[in-house]
């Protein structure tokens, strides 16, 4: 049966159709955010090119969080732009060979694993003690951070509504009273991948509750935006 049942999702993509799971429609509408953010939180909103000029515009030095590092790229750009005293990086490192996004073959082509050629690439800042690797659950590496210690953290890990409250709920208490946290993918659903996107309803709920104000929205050629947000002290 299950043979069968391959072979007709095999005849269906050559027809140039796509197969999905379920009702995507509904998905997407269960991750709609119908809360409307007030001006103040909008006031000092600026728009940016994408979201590496975004980082020319933030503060340097302190301590930088990456979640969701993949294969490194960003991470690069944190630390040649924003020159952290220290940064963390926090992934699964479950990227294997033979099955990597964006149509890479890195892994394949370097015979390494994930955690292995993310590592390589930072040797000197791993040495040093100014990066450190921790592999797990984001919600459960952010945990074992102290309280009041993040001046910036980037968030693009799983990109569901679920996942993002879950590590919203604990970052939050993990940042400094200013400290930025800049979130990727800030969008409904990913038409690449077919995959409904919680992270607009988390962040609205996020700055609601919170107070946290847009900073930046940073546009991507594709619609995947970035938002960057500060505490609105009173």
């Amino acid at each position: 049966m299950a043979f069968l049942l391959q072979a007709l999702k095999n005849i269906v993509r050559k027809a140039g159709y796509t197969v999905v799971r379920g009702d995507i429609r509904q998905q997407v509408k269960n991750n709609t955010s119908y809360l409307e953010l007030p001006p103040h939180l909008l006031s000092n909103a600026r728009v940016c090119t994408n979201r590496y000029e975004v980082l020319k515009n933030l503060p340097i030095g302190g301590t930088a969080v990456e979640v969701g590092v993949a294969y490194g790229d960003f991470s690069m750009h944190i630390l040649n732009s924003l020159k952290p005293d220290l940064f963390i990086a926090i992934d699964s490192f479950e990227i294997t060979a033979g099955n990597e996004p964006w149509g890479r073959h890195t892994l394949q082509e370097l015979q390494c694993s994930h955690q292995e050629y993310y590592t390589r690439q930072f040797f000197e800042q791993i040495q040093s003690g100014k990066m450190l690797v921790k592999r797990g659950l984001s919600w459960d590496m952010l945990e074992q951070l102290p309280n009041n210690s993040i001046d910036y953290i980037y968030v693009d890990s799983d990109h569901s509504y679920e996942s993002v409250s879950k590590e919203i709920a604990i970052l939050k208490l993990k940042l400094k009273p200013q400290g930025i946290v800049h979130f990727n993918d800030y969008t409904y659903f990913d038409q690449n991948a077919l995959r409904p996107y919680g992270v607009p309803k988390a962040v609205h709920e996020f700055m609601l509750q919170e107070n946290y104000e847009l900073l930046y929205l940073c546009l991507h050629t594709q619609g995947f935006y970035d938002v960057v947000l500060r505490k609105v002290l009173i």
